[in-house]
């Protein structure tokens, strides 16, 4: 059996009743945050620049552009709500993916699900199969596909949104197969456009591609049975890895969803900087620390770090969301890191100045598991000689120390309610608790809807 023919079958044979009821909380928390941070990402200029494009050639208006008065095809709205939701890089993330799940998942499925009038319970299943085929390719590639330059948000989430649109266009399993195949052909996505506008654009990319392969398939249009695991196949051209079905066994036994998990942001930065800035807010705080006593920070991190916060001295707001020194100095010399932080010409006078006096440099010694790419090691060298430090750790957030559900919902409704109206937000937000409970998705994505163009 082919790998394609093996997640086609995962996708096609999977129904509610396989799905653990803990997962299904999962589901319900990540479309909480991505709704979130999606209606906020919706003004952002990445998010405008699309849908600008998407108001000219978005053609039958079925489906709602979230956070705004548009309405479009499926996959152009797919392509302008994943852009929205990453528009922050506020939303979560996953390591096994090494990348975003539920901006580019959530996308994908709340657009076709529009489109063929499904239930909140087959979203809750779409999304659990995009995200199991996404987390399973990524634990086959990576650290080698995330390593040489691809964006895995883009590049492997590309087959999790088709995986999730094929399971709510009811396609069978040669229809899924074909659209798994056209998905490998789709995908693309690098890393060396991390702080620009195209990084966000990588998540409505995934999205827009994965609807758009499954409505191909649906139609009759065909792939390779071998397109991921042919010799000149998606694996060969993406890793070093040869790829087999039996990488596969544990897809429907094993649920990534919980094992590798979901790690939610409490920052809207690169999950690369956020163990730093919890170290550097908490010695802060302890120690009632200002900018102007410190003599240097040195942040110690991973080796696959430095290619990514790759933006030493920003000049823009999407740079600093990939830069460790404006990200630590903020969170030193402010004592906060939100969205605000990283708006043009918001950058506060101690910031700037700490920023020369922060180091970053590889640490050998830290941990190298994939859930650990993100752990860091910071030291503080004060004025007056003391050395403050925190030892090797994660972040909050992060699936051993995960938001509470207070913290998830205030990090919600400080998205939602500007947009939304605090009431409406709150509504939303206990909709989204009883998710799999909604007949039509239309009554939850009705009320997403806002007076923005």
């Amino acid at each position: 059996m082919s790998v394609t023919a093996r997640l086609a079958e995962f996708i096609v044979k999977t129904t509610a009743g396989d799905c653990p009821d803990a997962a299904v909380t999962q589901v319900r928390r990540a479309a909480l945050d991505t709704l979130g941070v999606t209606l906020a990402g919706a003004a952002e200029p990445s998010a405008v620049a699309v849908r600008g494009v998407v108001r000219a050639e978005g053609s039958t208006p079925l489906c709602t552009v979230v956070g705004t008065s548009l309405r479009a095809a499926p996959t152009w709205a797919a392509l302008a709500n994943g852009t929205a939701g990453h528009a922050h890089d506020f939303d979560d993330t996953n390591f096994a993916l090494m990348g975003h799940p539920s901006a580019p998942l959530l996308a994908a499925a709340l657009a076709a699900a529009e489109a063929e009038t499904a239930s909140g319970r087959d979203v809750v299943v779409a999304y659990l199969v995009g995200f199991e085929i996404s987390t399973a390719v990524g634990i086959a590639l990576n650290p080698d596909h995330y390593t040489r330059g691809w964006h895995a948000t883009s590049s492997i989430g590309t087959l999790g949104c088709a995986a999730a649109a094929a399971k709510l266009l009811g396609l069978d399993v040669d229809q899924t197969r074909h659209a798994l195949g056209v998905a490998a052909s789709l995908a693309s996505g690098l890393k060396e456009n991390f702080g620009s506008m195209t990084k966000p654009f990588h998540a409505g990319h995934a999205a827009r591609n994965g609807v758009f392969a499954a409505m191909l398939a649906r139609e009759g249009f065909t792939s390779s049975d071998t397109a991921l695991d042919g010799t000149q196949g998606y694996a060969a051209a993406f890793s070093q890895t040869k790829l087999g079905a039996g990488a596969f066994e544990a897809l429907g036994h094993e649920w990534q969803i919980l094992a590798s998990g979901i790690a939610v942001k409490p920052y809207p930065s690169c999950a690369l900087t956020h163990s730093a800035i919890d170290a550097l807010l908490a010695l802060r705080a302890e120690h009632a620390l200002g900018a102007d006593q410190v003599e240097d920070i040195e942040v110690g991190v991973n080796h696959v770090v430095p290619e990514v916060l790759r933006h030493n001295r920003p000049a823009t707001g999407l740079e600093k969301k990939f830069s460790m020194q404006f990200c630590a100095a903020e969170a030193l010399a402010t004592g906060r890191v939100e969205i605000v932080s990283f708006e043009e010409g918001a950058t506060a006078a101690g910031t700037l100045s700490l920023m020369d006096r922060v180091r970053m440099v590889v640490d050998p010694t830290l941990p190298d598991g994939l859930e650990q790419h993100a752990w860091t090691r910071v030291t503080v060298r004060l004025r007056d000689g003391r050395t403050l430090a925190s030892p090797p750790r994660g972040a909050s957030g992060h699936p051993d120390q995960p938001l509470t559900d207070a913290q998830l919902r205030a990090k919600f409704l400080g998205c939602a309610a500007p947009v939304l109206g605090a009431g409406e937000a709150e509504g939303v937000a206990e909709q989204l608790a009883h998710l799999e409970d909604v007949p039509d998705i239309r009554a939850l994505t009705s009320r997403l809807a806002a007076t923005r163009e």
